[in-house]
Formats: structure tokens, C-alpha cells, sequence
């Protein structure tokens, strides 16, 4: 029976793997000409409401948030369609190519990938811009968590960056923080710095 329940959580994760990978195909796609108008907002909508499932996974739950949030007074106000082309532009990586591709090249930010988060007991900053939210919703959901929020310095567990932050990282005013991180990390003090999705994937 066991072996059963494996099989069945196994399939569902490939099934929600490729759902979010469809995701950022069709986010892809309606940002694709620089431009994203009302009726795709509204296409965007129906395919999440379709695809509850992903609203649980990242970066699902992020964007069916926003979605959400963008049509809830059912007005789609200017600078609400720019913010949720800003966030699905940086959600797929950027500006695309002259054939339309979207840049293959990975971020400059210097990540921690392979990196596990764990929240509890252990202590976070944060830095740049989030789909999450605001920096402050971050760390109300860190402390929740029973996690707490620190500058950086010797005794910080994750510096987190956030999924909207430039790869100009360097040339950013979030930078100073990155670039203190990475100096700490060279002194040896065991701080790791993680990208936003890897948090999240920890909440």
C-alpha cells in the first residue's frame, strides 16, 4: 500500500513540475512583445483558476496571487498591468532576444543554489524586491516560522534575495549587502545566500 501512496505522490509532483513549467511557457509567451493587455491578463486568470493545483507550488501561488489582486476590484488600473508584466518578466528571466527567445545565460546574482533553506530557529535578511510581497511580509512569515530576522553580519544563517532584483546586482543599492555577505562567506563565517524561490520552496 505504501509503495502505492509513493507512486501516486510521485506522479503528482512530475504533474505539478510541468504544470509550473507550462506556467512560465504561457508567462512567457504574453510578455513576449513587451506588452501585456487586458484580455491576456484575463486568459492568465482562467488558465490558474483551471490549474488550482498550482496555486499551492512556486511559483504558482505567487502569480495566482497576483493575478488575484489585480482583478479583484474589477478594474485593471495601468500601473497594476506594468507591476504584473514587471513581475512575469523577471519570473522568466528577463527581456527576450530578437527571435523572441528568452536569454539562456544564468543570473550573475551569486547564489547559493544548491543551498536547503530551513527556517526554524534560524536567522534571515533580506534584500532587493520580492514576489512574495514586501520585505516586511517576508519576515512576518520567516517569524512565524519561528525564524528571526537579522542584519548582515557573523551570526546571519541566509541572506535572501529577492526573485525581481537586478542581475546588475553590483551596480543595484541592494548590492552592499550581497557584496558584505560574500566577504563574510570568504572569511568563513557559514551564511548562505539564497534566492528567493529557494525560501519560499521552505515555507
Amino acid at each position: 500500500m505504501s509503495n502505492e501512496f509513493a507512486i501516486a505522490a510521485a506522479t503528482d509532483a512530475r504533474l505539478l513540475r510541468r504544470g509550473c513549467e507550462s506556467l512560465i511557457g504561457i508567462a512567457s509567451g504574453l510578455i513576449a512583445d513587451g506588452e501585456l493587455n487586458d484580455r491576456e491578463i484575463q486568459f492568465l486568470a482562467t488558465w490558474l483558476a483551471e490549474n488550482r493545483d498550482l496555486a499551492s507550488v512556486w511559483p504558482g501561488e505567487v502569480i495566482y496571487k497576483r493575478v488575484a489582486e489585480v482583478l479583484s476590484d474589477g478594474v485593471i488600473a495601468s500601473e497594476e498591468r506594468d507591476y504584473l508584466q514587471q513581475c512575469l518578466t523577471d519570473l522568466v528571466g528577463g527581456a527576450f532576444a530578437e527571435d523572441g527567445a528568452v536569454p539562456a545565460e544564468p543570473t550573475s546574482l551569486p547564489l547559493d543554489s544548491n543551498t536547503a533553506v530551513e527556517i526554524s530557529s534560524a536567522s534571515f535578511c533580506f534584500t532587493g524586491q520580492f514576489l512574495f510581497g514586501t520585505r516586511s511580509a517576508c519576515e512576518k512569515a520567516v517569524e512565524h516560522r519561528g525564524g528571526r530576522i537579522a542584519s548582515v553580519g557573523r551570526k546571519l544563517d541566509y541572506l535572501v534575495i529577492g526573485e525581481l532584483s537586478s542581475r546588475d546586482w553590483k551596480y543595484s543599492s541592494f548590492g552592499t549587502k550581497i557584496e558584505t555577505a560574500m566577504k563574510l562567506k570568504q572569511e568563513g563565517v557559514p551564511l548562505a545566500i539564497v534566492g528567493e524561490a529557494q525560501w519560499a520552496k521552505a515555507l
